[in-house]
């Protein structure tokens, strides 16, 4: 008997072999390969970016009226008390620098021997005339001791069209009136002829005023002189002079016009 030889594989059984063995490994490859897929096409939770902060919409303040501008202004305007032998004259002074100078007219001190500066707070403060000028008829007076708050600021430019209405700020102790009197301004650079009081036996006075600025809403009143009048932005444009006696129209020197006389009165 022949023995039986073990039958080496052949090719064709190799190549099965080695094809299974192959598809195996592709087989395996290919589960692999759509596990993974499958692992990465799983969608996940989806990651919304965060809300922005609510934004609170804060509706802007509306501008100050002029009445509170006056109110603001109010402790740098005083009382003007000028004193003779037996009488006095009253009017109202504004605060032109950090020095303690008040801007009022010159008809409020002139021919009067000693000057008080009253403030609001009923403080009493001894005054000295600096400077005066009779012809633009304007004065400044200094306090001895100063004066706290900040001083007002003037208009330096060249009125235009100029924005209506203003307020007329006044010392009621002066006055007997309100502090605060609203007024429109009508007129530009109005010339006013005046005439002053007649006295017995005595020739009437006369002045011309030129540039005025013309007020007129409200009545002005004697006490009103060397007042302020201030725009809407808070500046001084005028300073109170003039008042009809016939009519509700006041007049103001524009401030323009006298701020190189009270810079030099206040440099001495």
């Amino acid at each position: 008997m022949r023995p039986v030889s073990q039958r080496r594989p052949t090719t064709s059984t190799q190549s099965l072999r080695a094809l299974l063995s192959a598809g195996g490994v592709v087989l395996v490859g290919v589960i692999a390969f759509l596990v993974t897929v499958n692992r990465t096409a799983v969608p996940e939770a989806v990651q919304h970016p965060p809300e922005p902060p609510a934004v609170r919409v804060v509706a802007p303040s509306p501008p100050p009226s002029l009445d509170d501008i006056a109110r603001a202004l109010l402790s740098r305007t005083v009382t003007i008390e000028a004193l003779g032998k037996t009488d006095e004259g009253l009017g109202t002074g504004w605060l032109f620098d950090s020095k303690g100078d008040f801007v009022t007219n010159a008809h409020v001190v002139q021919g009067f021997l000693a000057v008080r500066i009253r403030g609001r707070d009923g403080t009493s403060h001894v005054g000295t005339v600096v400077g005066v000028d009779l012809n633009l008829d304007i004065a400044l007076i200094r306090s001895q001791d100063g004066f706290p708050g900040a001083p007002l600021r003037p208009f330096t430019g060249t009125l235009g069209d100029f924005p209506d209405p203003v307020v007329a700020i006044a010392s009621s102790h002066a006055t007997g009136h309100g502090d605060i009197i609203h007024e429109r301004i009508t007129r530009i650079a109005a010339d006013v002829p005046v005439t002053g009081d007649t006295t017995a036996g005595q020739t009437p006075t006369s002045a011309d005023y030129m540039d005025m600025l013309v007020l007129d809403d409200s009545t002005i009143s004697p006490g009103n002189s060397g007042g302020p009048v201030i725009d809407a932005q808070g500046l001084v444009v005028g300073v109170v002079t003039l008042a009809s006696k016939s009519s509700p129209e006041g007049y103001a020197i524009q401030v323009n016009r006298v701020m190189s006389d009270l810079t030099r009165f206040a440099a001495t």
